[in-house]
């Protein structure tokens, strides 16, 4: 796709001033002699019917009420209860007990019973536990289910051996299903890893080759799963996408899914979309009312896939909230973007950085139209949530939402700078200035005082949080590194500032292969310090922790195979579709 040159239409460069105050000027394009020559990516509108959207609302099927064949919801769920309390009682083994936590988490339903599975794991961290090499798959699960619960656990070293011994003595003739299942089960662990553990280095390498080579010859059911692990780690994948993905995978496996967890995921699903679609209503009624799909009309129109992004870092119903207000800021994050990489001018941007620095109600800058529209939608959805805040905290958030906003603004404008410059910044300076370009930062600084429901918000725990502390930075570094992974052919097509392989490739002379390898080698970096900062020595509330892991998780689902911002279609429109608008009709184990 190729970039084309516009000529600045009279309407969207009409230049007015909003206060009386002096300020600098950029020049009117209806006053120059020759209008700016401006940039159009050529974007594809939504995908999306709003007015459908809206009628989501009216529509809803009350998923809440559903009835299912074993009786109401309610009822589903005090089985599934009993399941996970029979467990924690003692009366399953071990292995038994992490398979049953494992299958709840992954079919999406584990918030229901937090605690239960809380005593399960408690009861499993505290009894004495010796490596046993004949079950490398349990002691596997066992490592990675505490791990990402916060214990402090590590993996054996001969449980790795062990599993190299069988794998080398393997006959294809001869596959034992409960050796796939170990070597997936390991190599799912290894993504947990943290700097230094080099065992979990050496499992994952090793598990996926042999995953690989045993492919042709495992059974359909189970090659599905590899195929799916290998595509994307599970630690890597979105939780809610995971789990469309995973009932449907988990009705399959007739001779071993559990009717009555199976029935009660598919219900809390559909439960679960209705609340979505409902938000889905409300956002889409806001969208049409800024008007700035009109406004803005070189910029991508990107409601549904903000709001499915916002759904990945918090998608549980009691976070609505929270979930609306990201979708609302990546939204405009977007409109943003286009702003200062497609559209305007340097002299416009940056008056408009300036302009996004003082945070002004009516800014004083001599602003097109197109930016003054966009800024008092930023300005009045930013008020907005700071008002909520005081009112629910008691604490002011105005200074830390507007520093955010400047801050992604400055790295965008030194971006343009970058471009229109011909310069050609080094990856250290690209990746630094990139982590806040990423618009991650800015999105888990709204998140963090609106997931704060247990615990006192303060200037202090504000201030830790404006400060870019290292969870966040690499958070967002993940977000910066799978955009590029994912729009590094189009940008240099449309002879964008180079991405982080581009600059690579140039700095170490190498092929686009080699620095793409070098790139994913950073990414199993960033993501060990992740798994450090979140599950090893965690300074901030369980939920925002949560929270940025599952950011650097849509990151990866929302950019592999494909730019589901700029392109979203094909999968990438099938998969919202499925999450938000298409419920399980039923699913029969």
């Amino acid at each position: 796709m190729a970039w084309q040159l516009q000529p600045t239409a009279a309407t969207t460069s009409t230049c007015f001033r909003t206060s009386s105050s002096p300020a600098a000027t950029v020049r009117c394009s209806s006053s120059s002699p020759t209008p700016p020559a401006r940039r159009s990516a050529n974007y594809a509108p939504s995908s999306w019917d709003y007015d459908s959207l809206i009628m989501l609302s009216l529509n809803n099927r009350g998923h809440a009420n559903q009835v299912g064949p074993d009786g109401n919801f309610d009822k589903l769920k005090a089985g599934v209860g009993e399941r996970l309390a029979a467990a924690s009682g003692g009366v399953a083994d071990q292995a038994a007990m992490l398979r049953l936590v494992d299958t709840v988490q992954r079919l999406g339903v584990a918030y229901h019973f937090e605690e239960e599975i809380a005593t399960i794991l408690s009861s499993i961290h505290r009894k004495p536990h010796r490596c046993n090499g004949d079950d490398v798959g349990s002691e596997a699960l066992r490592f990675r289910l505490l791990r990402e619960s916060g214990f402090p656990v590590a993996f054996h070293k001969e449980s790795l051996e062990n599993l190299r011994h069988v794998s080398k003595s393997y006959q294809t003739s001869a596959l034992v299903k409960d050796d796939v299942k170990a070597l997936l089960s390991l190599y799912e662990a290894s993504y947990l890893a943290f700097g230094g553990e080099e065992t979990l280095d050496e499992a994952r390498a090793f598990c996926a080759k042999a995953l690989r080579k045993m492919l042709p010859t495992i059974d359909p059911h189970s090659r599905r799963g590899v195929v799916h692990a290998l595509n994307l780690p599970l630690h890597w994948r979105s939780t809610r996408l995971e789990a469309r993905w995973f009932i449907d995978h988990y009705a399959r496996d007739t001779s071993n899914s559990d009717p009555l967890l199976l029935r009660f995921a598919v219900m809390d699903f559909n439960n679960v979309q209705g609340v979505h679609q409902q938000e889905l209503a409300r956002l889409a009624r806001w969208w049409k009312e800024t008007s700035l799909v009109g406004k803005l009309g070189f910029a991508r129109d990107r409601l549904m896939e903000c709001f499915h992004y916002s759904n990945g870092i918090v998608w549980e119903p009691n976070h609505g909230d929270c979930r609306e207000v990201l979708a609302k800021v990546a939204n405009l994050i977007v409109q943003l973007d286009d702003v200062y990489d497609v559209y305007g001018t340097i002299d416009e941007l940056v008056l408009f950085t300036e302009a996004i620095g003082r945070w002004e109600e009516s800014p004083s800058e001599r602003l097109p139209e197109y930016m003054q529209a966009l800024y008092s939608v930023m300005y009045n959805t930013s008020g907005e949530v700071a008002e909520s805040i005081m009112k629910q905290h008691g604490c002011d958030t105005r200074s830390l939402l507007r520093k955010a906003w400047h801050d992604m603004a400055k790295s965008f404008l030194v971006e343009a700078k970058w471009h229109h410059g011909n310069h050609r910044p080094t990856l250290h300076e690209y990746l630094k200035n990139g982590s806040v370009s990423s618009s991650a930062p800015l999105l888990l600084q709204h998140a963090f005082p609106l997931l704060s429901m247990e615990e006192k918000l303060t200037s202090k725990s504000l201030g830790k949080v404006g400060s870019y502390p290292r969870l966040v930075q690499s958070a967002s570094l993940i977000f910066r590194l799978c955009n590029d992974s994912a729009t590094h052919s189009d940008e240099l097509e449309r002879g964008d500032a180079p991405s982080s392989i581009a600059i690579h490739m140039s700095e170490n002379r190498s092929r686009e292969k080699e620095s793409r390898k070098a790139m994913e080698d950073l990414t199993m970096d960033t993501w060990k310090s992740i798994n450090e900062d979140a599950f090893k020595h965690c300074k901030f509330p369980r939920p925002f922790a949560k929270a940025c892991v599952n950011l650097a998780r849509i990151s990866h689902c929302v950019y592999i195979g494909g730019d589901g911002f700029g392109a979203p279609y094909g999968q990438k429109k099938r998969q919202i579709r499925e999450l938000f608008l298409e419920p399980f009709m039923s699913v029969k184990p």
